[in-house]
């Protein structure tokens, strides 16, 4: 679920007025632009990253400013986008929803860059649509890069062509194709002569493109046709593995008229490897990017959520959702450190009480690095104990003490949060939503966690699975 349409207990303008109430450093802290509108495409909202990318501030509830801050917005091929054409107009004004769409943007002071946008409009409980939101983030490098790509492909075509590197000649009459030298590299072939027949095809190129590469070829060998042969193909090489071709040509055709017949088809292929693999981690990435952050997106949502849901004191509620999207925050500097790969444990349980008072904290453990998920959800549960206890156990007195002592063990790390000096613990009459949170944070850490009420001070016991592989290190949530 985005948050970008979630739905809360209370009504919508409370809804509203509590995201307008939202500590402004917690959206300033967020690496990508974000910025809302009201029903009526007023700007009601903005962090900092959307100045820095417009390079210029809005005016908040200036009708003359509607749906979007940007200077001037265009299409990649250049065409001018109204204000009220945007995906956030379009978005607001008819419900849709918008994800991953470019646009070009200029600045007030003339520098040019692209927009990846997610848009979605914002809805009350019945329905109605009462605002929408927009995150947004710079993705010049990348489509400069995909630009550079295809203007790379053209020009590496263009040369195979005038050099003549991986030809071949493929005759009707006899079904035979001669390959050059550096063609029968490509094709995995140990002299120049390849039988087009059925075992030999079969045996040569993946079965899931054939349908493909003959249809080109019987597009190409209709003589009523331009000729024109252009396909691509996997093909199978000596090791047996699978290697992607692009290949074109054209055909040579003999007679005129209704005697014009196709008699060979001439032509080049290049290695294209490299370019799937270029197109394949870029979607991998892309993927993963918005995969990152849909789910951050989510926990934001859940934090929100559950926190404003039958909250009495908005002040009280706006105060405890700065502080847990802090914790989260700060959890993502320590995982964005280490690209992503990990955080040590040791970092992880300083940054998460680094907000209390540390005199009072002693914590011990060896330096372990657990995976970003776990240490997601270690951040929040370590943030949600220490909270407790400032409230209600050791840290609410200055004598209080709580350790917090962490080993591994058979591929395992158990830390253990152990409170005293306290008042007096009794268990609590309900389950609040700090409970739950650390009861799900223990399910994404797969592993497993259990409380003790003693009278001394509150006990929580946390296991989760080591990430001891290379592998599971380059793992991301």
């Amino acid at each position: 679920m985005s948050l970008l349409n979630f739905r809360l207990s209370v009504p919508a303008p409370a809804l509203f007025a509590s995201f307008l109430t939202l500590d402004q450093a917690i959206l300033d802290a967020l690496p990508i632009g974000v910025y809302a509108c009201d029903v009526d495409g007023q700007i009601v909202r903005v962090n900092h990253r959307a100045i820095e990318l417009w390079g210029k501030a809005p005016n908040l509830l200036d009708r003359a400013q509607k749906f979007c801050g940007s200077f001037r917005v265009e299409t990649l091929d250049g065409d001018f986008i109204p204000p009220e054409e945007t995906p956030m107009a379009q978005a607001v004004l008819t419900g849709k929803s918008f994800e991953g769409v470019e646009v070009a943007v200029t600045n007030p002071d003339g520098k040019r860059w692209v927009a990846r946008v997610n848009v979605a409009p914002l809805r009350d409980e019945d329905g109605e649509i009462v605002g929408g939101i927009n995150c947004f983030l710079d993705v010049t490098h990348e489509h400069e890069m995909r630009v550079a790509l295809a203007r790379q492909q053209r020009t590496f075509d263009l040369a195979m062509i005038a050099s003549r590197m991986g030809t071949w000649r493929y005759t009707i009459a006899d079904n035979i194709c001669i390959y050059d030298h550096n063609a029968q590299r490509l094709y995995g072939l140990t002299e120049a002569r390849f039988l087009h027949d059925k075992d030999g095809v079969e045996a040569k190129f993946h079965p899931d493109d054939m349908d493909l590469m003959w249809a080109r070829v019987a597009k190409a060998l209709d003589p009523a046709g331009d000729g024109r042969y252009d396909v691509e193909y996997r093909v199978k090489q000596r090791d047996g593995s699978w290697r992607w071709l692009s290949a074109w040509g054209l055909v040579e055709f003999e007679g005129e008229g209704a005697a014009r017949k196709p008699v060979a088809i001439a032509g080049a292929s290049r290695d294209l490897s490299e370019l799937k693999q270029g197109e394949e981690l870029q979607r991998l990435l892309t993927n993963e990017l918005n995969h990152r952050v849909k789910n951050t997106l989510a926990t934001v949502q859940s934090i929100v959520n559950q926190t404003l849901r039958g909250a009495g004191d908005v002040e009280a509620a706006r105060k405890t959702v700065n502080a847990r999207l802090l914790a989260l925050a700060g959890a993502h500097d320590l995982l964005t450190a280490r690209a992503w790969a990990g955080a040590d444990l040791a970092d992880l349980v300083a940054r998460a009480i680094a907000p209390f008072p540390v005199g009072q904290f002693v914590f011990t453990g060896p330096s372990l690095v657990v995976l970003p998920t776990q240490a997601l959800a270690l951040s929040l549960a370590l943030h949600e104990l220490a909270t407790n206890a400032a409230k209600y156990g050791a840290l609410s007195r200055p004598e209080g003490r709580v350790e917090i002592c962490w080993d591994a063990r058979d591929e395992e790390v158990d830390l253990s949060w152990r409170e005293s000096g306290g008042p007096l613990v009794a268990p609590p009459s309900r389950r609040g939503f700090g409970s739950r949170l650390i009861e799900h944070a223990s399910r994404d850490l797969a592993g497993r966690f259990r409380f003790e009420f003693d009278p001394a001070g509150v006990r929580c016991w946390i296991s989760a699975s080591l990430a001891t592989r290379d592998e599971d290190l380059q793992a991301i949530a």
